[in-house]
């Protein structure tokens, strides 16, 4: 009896691994950090090539980096926290926060944060610290939003130059290892000539910014993004119309992607449900959105009127309209003025607003749509098989 008894409780311990992976792979994956903690078994299988952490296509959570004045404190800004956001139609909002985490104190300590994008899960942001001086070196840091693991990047020099740089961070599939981009417009203080400068931060093979070749163009300060191998901006073609540059991540070369036939202004790019979109702003807060097709053409994805323009966040932000998720009733979950959370009806192509307030705010949303526990310098060096 003692045997079999000691059989039985053989036989469930046996059982649990299996029971255990049944369970996260039904947790949301802001949850499994916390998992992780519950016991040895839980953290073994929570790691185990058996399991393969991804977030679907069709989830409902994203992450939202939120910069906004505090209404106790006036001038007081707030933008330590990184929010894991749900969309929830039942709450005043539209969306509810699940979890928040706050970044390491060194970075949002007298600092203002700006995040690059996202790439394979991991998120890439630049800070600037507050100084006496009108000059302040950058410092970019990788971060792994599951883990909460930091990586910094050498700081950018400056040698009495007054510069703007804007950046990308990327992934080479062919070599798995991640690389870090910074665009420099340079101008010497006692000159209106401009120099422009590319740099490539490649983790596990150059551990130092080197320079490659680069377009005679700004990219306006705005980050890039990436997608299927490239990181993309967008930014004058020698002085002419604005086009797409797409840097290819294996050769680290440039080609230029041309914008669509289309007279509007203000373009910005993002990445929404697999594919570049591009959106332009029209008279009257009108927007049209294109889609970037395989072969580098474009197909109108909609048009839409913001309705009840808020002029106190048009002051604060820029003015766009960026699609970040489609919904599980086929509406689309839209980002206005990086401001406001709205939702086009593609039925009835109106949108509508999930809150209506006067709080000036910076919102930069990312999807995440991949995430590892793997120690972060081996992801970014490509020392993993897979992530």
């Amino acid at each position: 009896m003692a045997h079999r008894q000691g059989n039985k409780i053989s036989e469930i311990v046996e059982l649990v691994p299996d029971v255990i992976e049944l369970i996260v792979n039904k947790l949301p994956s802001y949850c499994l950090s916390s998992c992780r903690l519950v016991c040895k078994t839980w953290n073994n299988v929570i790691l185990s090539s058996k399991y393969h952490p991804s977030i679907s296509a069709a989830s409902n959570f994203f992450l939202a980096h939120v910069y906004s004045e505090s209404r106790d404190r006036p001038n007081s800004h707030r933008f330590r926290n990184l929010h894991c956001l749900e969309l929830d139609p039942d709450h005043v909002e539209g969306v509810r926060s699940v979890a928040s985490f706050n970044l390491k104190r060194k970075y949002f300590k007298r600092s203002f944060i700006s995040i690059i994008n996202s790439c394979n899960g991991l998120l890439a942001f630049v800070v600037t610290k507050k100084t006496n001086s009108w000059l302040s070196p950058n410092s970019v840091v990788i971060l792994n939003p599951i883990t909460n693991e930091y990586f910094e990047l050498p700081k950018d020099k400056y040698k009495g130059n007054w510069f703007t740089c804007c950046y990308g961070f990327g992934f080479c599939p062919k070599t798995k290892q991640y690389k870090v981009v910074r665009s420099s417009t340079i101008r010497d203080r006692n000159s209106i000539i401009h120099n422009y400068k590319t740099e490539i931060f490649a983790f596990g093979t150059r551990p130092e910014w080197t320079q490659i070749e680069s377009p005679t163009c700004s990219f306006n300060g705005c980050h890039g993004v990436y997608l299927n191998g490239g990181l993309h901006w967008i930014g004058q073609n020698n002085l002419g119309p604005d086009v797409i540059y797409r840097l290819n991540m294996e050769d680290e070369k440039y080609e230029q992607i041309p914008f669509p036939n289309d007279d509007g202004y203000f373009p910005c790019i993002g990445i929404f449900n697999g594919a570049i979109h591009l959106t332009l702003s029209m008279e009257g807060y009108k927007y049209r959105v294109w889609k970037m097709k395989e072969d580098g053409s474009w197909i109108k994805a909609f048009s839409v009127i913001v309705p009840d323009v808020n002029k106190n966040i048009l002051s604060f932000s820029k003015s766009t309209v960026e699609p970040i998720k489609i919904c599980k009733d086929g509406k689309i979950l839209c980002l206005w003025a990086g401001a406001e959370l709205v939702l086009y009806n593609p039925t009835t192509k109106k949108m509508e607003k999930l809150i209506d307030d006067t709080t000036a705010r910076d919102i930069s949303v990312h999807n995440i749509d991949c995430f590892t526990f793997n120690a972060l310098p081996h992801i970014l060096t490509g020392k993993l098989g897979k992530f």
